[in-house]
Order: structure tokens, then sequence, then C-alpha cells
């Protein structure tokens, strides 16, 4: 038996009234012998025992009645099954509809069987019971729905809770269903999970659940439906390295993998499919519990918006199996050049300027004029042999590089030593040198990161005749560079090209002149310049196409758009989006609760992009929390129930019991009343004789 105001039981010691004023009340008597009554004493004998017989029952009975009524008011329960069919109940179900759900049960996914096991037990609820039903990840909109009494109702909700494909935690949860049953007067309160208790949902729970002392009079159980298998090998990314996104040009992926298994799996075909068609494919093998990574190379023949996914054979958890990408290789890039002079660029515009080839339009003005044109409309701002800039030029191209711009600077014999190595510091974290060389001098650049995409399509082996060799270049005017990723350097050692870790900025020691140097005089100079500007060009400092279920995405516009704009999912379901200005400019902010997929981002008949929305790898990981590890977390028992158990017979030899206050005070009032009729019973009657 369990006491729910237990508080109360300390009035239990006003059962000792009734003795007290009974030993009081009691009198000494001094005992007088009369002869002529001593004949009575025989006859009264007999009254006197019953007397005190009565006396005591009547003792008795008082202070039955004050425990009963002390105990009555701190409402006893009698726990186990016979208690427990009575009382009324306030019961939570949390239903876990994360991405690891999905993975296959053995009658169908694992959040369908929870589903089946959440109906089975609704059916075993009293229909006085009260019954609120808390899914998770939400999704932006409350997935709470009760409480109401167990019925159609809230099946038919539970039936209509669709699988989420986002990554879950059960924190929110647990404190919503805590804040429901403390409001709840029921005796029983319980809570009821059903998850496959991946252990990443259980991680950073809100402090108000990590009390014992919240848990207090409130019960907590998890039902858990087996996976099909143990085993799982998923894609956790596609990783798009570096690269010239120039149609015709090999692109490359690299791809990894994960065995989540116990065992080795040999021959795991990994296929790339590219706007419906397959591009490569590859066989791998894998090792229980060690990562691997693949490379894919092929070529895209079109420039524009191009979407594709790679593939692995079907396991138990599908959605790992397929990982979705986006990539924009542009049309034409526009650049524009900026000398002291016009007239300073005529060796850039003859190897630039050049429309009926490439995918390069270039554009060549004087120092002067760059207040005069909005950079936004600019792929690749080149500055060639500047002294400095203003002011106002300054922090034009500061903004520029801001709002996501592509430089290249080009340092020759006018350029300002001081001022460049402060505006690069700032800007992209490139440090600049004092200036080197003059009449008669020069250094050999002859080193080359041959892994760059700008050098890749040269051989560093001058015997190697399947592809051309850098020819030897002497540099007569240069600085020693450094700060970023050194792409050409001297024999000792001096940082000739360099490219930022921080913004799309690429920084050339030299001059694009025959007094800096004789690179113009080479074959190298026009593909050199070409391939710098078409990387450049291809890269998206602050667009990514590729993003989490259910995280926070932004995507930069390259201007405020006063129309509509939506997102339309694979599956034809569209949403509305609404343009925010932010520090890099306009941009739309969205948070897809979708399926994994390609989602298109669109404005009227115009299509602004694509964007690849995939399953957090997360929900991929096999680990699980155990019973003890949750009871320890919460500081509360946490009991996990067989699935194939009798949901009925596990639910009611779990709760407190049946509340016996009532019962109490109806045995008080019998006592009472037997209490107040033994009062006034006559002695027994006297023996004749």
């Amino acid at each position: 038996m369990t006491f729910l105001n237990s508080a109360f039981l300390f009035a239990l010691s006003a059962m000792s009234i009734p003795l007290i004023i009974h030993f009081l009340s009691r009198r000494r008597i001094k005992i007088v012998e009369f002869s002529s009554l001593r004949f009575l004493e025989q006859m009264q004998k007999s009254r006197m025992k019953w007397l005190k017989i009565k006396e005591l029952l009547l003792l008795l009975l008082r202070m039955l009645i004050i425990g009963l009524i002390v105990m009555a008011f701190a409402r006893p329960t009698l726990s186990g099954f016979l208690g427990s069919s009575k009382a009324a109940s306030s019961v939570v179900i949390i239903l876990d509809r994360s991405a690891s759900m999905d993975a296959e049960g053995e009658t169908g996914s694992i959040f369908d069987e929870a589903k089946r096991l959440a109906m089975r037990l609704i059916d075993s609820l009293e229909p006085n019971d009260m019954v609120t039903i808390l899914a998770y990840p939400e999704s932006g909109s409350s997935l709470t729905f009760g409480p109401v009494n167990p019925g159609p109702s809230i099946k038919e909700r539970l039936s209509d809770i669709e699988l989420s494909y986002q990554s879950g935690n059960i924190g929110q949860s647990l404190k919503t269903g805590l804040e429901i049953l403390s409001k709840s007067p029921d005796l029983n309160r319980e809570i009821y999970i059903f998850s496959d208790m991946q252990q990443t949902g259980w991680k950073n729970l809100p402090p108000e659940v990590l009390t014992g002392e919240t848990w207090k009079n409130i019960h907590l159980f998890g039902m858990i439906p087996p996976p099909a298998g143990a085993d799982n090998i998923g894609i956790t990314n596609i990783l798009m390295p570096p690269q010239l996104l120039v149609p015709g040009e090999n692109f490359g992926l690299e791809v990894r993998l994960a065995n989540y298994g116990k065992g080795t799996l040999e021959n795991l075909l990994v296929g790339v499919v590219v706007d419906g068609e397959r591009k490569a494919q590859t066989s791998a093998t894998l090792s229980p519990g060690q990562p691997a990574e693949l490379r894919f190379a092929f070529k895209i023949d079109s420039s524009g918006d191009h979407d594709g996914y790679v593939e692995i054979d079907y396991d138990r958890y599908g959605l790992d199996n397929r990982r979705y990408f986006s990539l924009h290789i542009p049309g034409r890039i526009k650049i524009l050049a900026v000398g002291q002079t016009e007239n300073d660029l005529k060796l850039l515009a003859l190897a630039l300027d050049r429309r009926e080839a490439g995918q390069i339009n270039y554009k060549g003005i004087g120092a002067a004029g760059l207040l005069r044109e909005n950079l936004e409309d600019y792929d690749v701002l080149l500055l060639s042999d500047i002294r400095s800039l203003d002011q106002a030029r300054d922090a034009a191209v500061k903004r520029y590089l801001d709002n996501g711009g592509r430089l290249f600077v080009s340092l020759g014999k006018q350029s300002d030593d001081q001022y460049w190595d402060r505006f690069l510091v700032e800007t992209a974290g490139i440090n600049v040198g004092k200036a080197e060389g003059g009449s008669g001098q020069y250094i050999v650049w002859d080193g080359f990161d041959y892994e760059h995409p700008i050098f890749n399509v040269y051989s560093s082996d001058k015997n190697d005749r399947s592809r051309p060799a850098i020819p030897q270049i002497q540099l007569g005017w240069y600085r020693n560079i450094g700060g970023g990723i050194t792409l050409g350097s001297s024999a000792d050692g001096a940082g000739l090209l360099v490219e930022s870790t921080k913004k799309p900025v690429i920084v050339y020691s030299s001059g694009f002149d025959f007094y800096s140097g004789d690179l113009p005089a080479h074959s190298f100079y026009l593909p050199f310049l070409v391939r710098s500007i078409e990387y450049l060009g291809s890269r998206d400092a602050d667009i990514d196409l590729n993003g989490i279920v259910g995280e926070q995405f932004q995507w930069k516009l390259k201007q405020n758009i006063n129309g509509d704009i939506v997102l339309v999912s694979p599956s034809g379901g569209v949403e509305n989006l609404f343009t925010v200005n932010t520090s890099i400019g306009y941009a739309v902010r969205l948070a897809e609760y979708g399926p994994p997929g390609i989602y298109s981002l669109e404005s009227g008949n115009s299509k602004l992009g694509l964007i690849a929305f995939n399953v957090d790898p997360v929900e991929s990981e096999p680990e699980t929390i155990s019973p003890d590890n949750i009871t320890a977390a919460l500081g509360a028992k946490f009991k996990a129930i067989d699935p194939d158990s009798d949901l009925g017979i596990v639910v009611k030899e779990a709760r407190f019991g049946r509340e016996l206050w009532k019962e109490f005070l109806i045995l008080a009032l019998i006592l009472l009343i037997l209490e107040s009729i033994l009062g006034k019973t006559s002695p027994p009657a006297k023996a004749e004789g």
C-alpha cells in the first residue's frame, strides 16, 4: 500500500488521545467492607466483566476511527493488478518520427511498428483515462494532441502522423510530457516512449528532465521495435573538391561511405547518376567500423544547373543508400579587369578578350572608372598592377568580396607594397613582402601545385608527352607572398602565386607585362590566365547547393526579387519563401522538412537554382542508449516493455493502484455508528436465583 499524501500520516499520533483520556478518567476507589452487601459481590461479577470489555472495545473503536480518518486524508492506494483496475490515469505517448525510424523492422519500417504498438497501448486504456500524443521532431509545427479520452479521435490522429526525415532529439518531448502530467489530478501518471532509442537522440537533454524529483510519482516506459538486422552501409557525404566547372572539363566527386555493421562487405556497387544519366560506377570493399572514400571523374557537357545522386545497393536502412547533390556550371564568366589606366591592360586584353572562344566575357577599365561600375554584375574582378585604392574604391572592392565576389590581384612594379599588404591581410589573410628584383635580375618560377585545378592539366615530368609541360618562367620583378595556399613558388621558396583560405582570392606576386618578366611571351600565359579566371568563376563562396533536412539553410540572391519565391519539392509540393536582407546581401532562408531529394528554387517562370537536401548522417549511427543509462541520466526508473507482451496486463501491473480514501472514510463511519450503538448498550440481564 502507498500513501500519496504521506505528510498527513504524522496525525496518526492523535490515535493516542482516547487512550490518554481513558487513563486520566480512571478514579482510585477505596474498598470498605460492608457486611450487609457482602452477598451482592457474587451477583455483580458478570456485570463488571462486561463493563470492562465494553470499555476496551469503545477505546479501540475510537482509536481506529481517528486512524482511518487520518489515513483517508493521506490518500492510501493499493498497488498491483487488483488495485490498478479502477483508478484514472494520465498517459503521455512520445512517438519518435526521426529519420532513423525508417529502418526496416520485422513487419515493415520501425516507425510503422511503433505506431501499431501505440495503437495497442491506447486500446488497453480505460475509458476515463486521459491520453496525450507527442511526436518528435516537430518540423516547425506542433505535433501535440490531447489530453483526450482514448477513442477513435486520438487513434486517427496517431495514424496520420508521418515519418520525418530530420534528426530528432527527445529532450523537448520529455519536458513537455512532464509539464502535462504535473497538471494532472489523476493518480496514475505515465510516459510511454516508442522509439529505436538511438543514442544521438538522447544528447543535450534540457536540465528540467534531469532531476529525479521531477519524476516523482511518474512512471516511465519504453517500447523498442526490433530492427530486421544489424548490417547497414551508408553514404555519409559527397564532397566537390576545388575544380574548374567548365563544360566538357573533367568533373570530380569524392564520396564517403561507412560500414556500420560488424562484418566486411566486399564488391559493394557504387554508382553516380547526373541529370538522369549514369556517369560512373565502381565497386568497393568496406571493413566494419571504417570509413571509405571513393573518387569519381566524368564530364558534363553543358552549363547551367545540374542534379544527381550517388547510390549503393539496398540494405535495411534505405535513407542513407542514396545521397543527392546539385551543382552549377557557369555559362559565361563576366570579368572586369582594372588597371592603373586602361592602356596598361593591353596584354591582358589579348589573352582574355576572346569572345569567339572560351566562356569569358571581358571588360577592361582604368582605376578611375571603378566606381562607375556595378561590381555585382561581374563574376570576377581582376586588379592588375594598381598602385593603391582610395577610400571609396577600397570600400567598394571590400563590399564586393563580402557579397560573394571573386578577386584576382596582380602586383606589378607600380603596386604599393604597404597598401596591398594591409588590404590583403584584412580581406584574405594574405601578406605581401617588399618588391624585389630589377634590371638584369630574375628568379625562376618553377614550383607548381600540379594537383590544383589551374595546373592539373600539366605534367611535372618533362618527359611525359601525354600532357604539356610548363616552360621555365623568369620573373624580374616580384614579391614574396604568403598566408594562404601556395600554388606557385621559386626554387628558393618565395611564394609567387597564393590562394586565400578565407575568400575566393588569388594573388600573383608579379605583373602581366614584359618589364615584370617573360610570362606573356610563353604559350603558358594564355591557359594560365584563362584557367585562373575559370577557377575563380566556378567558386561560390556564399552559396552552398547542398543542405541537411531540417537544418537552417540560406540561399544568397544576386539581387532583391520583388516577386514570389517558392521552393518546389521532388513530389511537386510548393513552399512560399520570403526575401531577407542579410549582412551579405539579399537571401532566402528555409529549413526543409520534406523528403530528401532535389528541390527547385523558383520565382515566376524563372528558375533560381537547384538545392539538394539529404538526411543527416548521424541518423545512420547504430549506437542505442540502454535502459540503465536512461535511468542514470534522468534519475527515474525506466522500464523497457517487450513489444510482444500483453500490454493490458503490463499497464495494470505498472501503475500505483486504486485510491482507497473513500473506503477508509466509509469504514470510519461504520465504526462510528458501531461505537455510538455500543455506548448505549445495556448490561447483561440479572441471573435468576
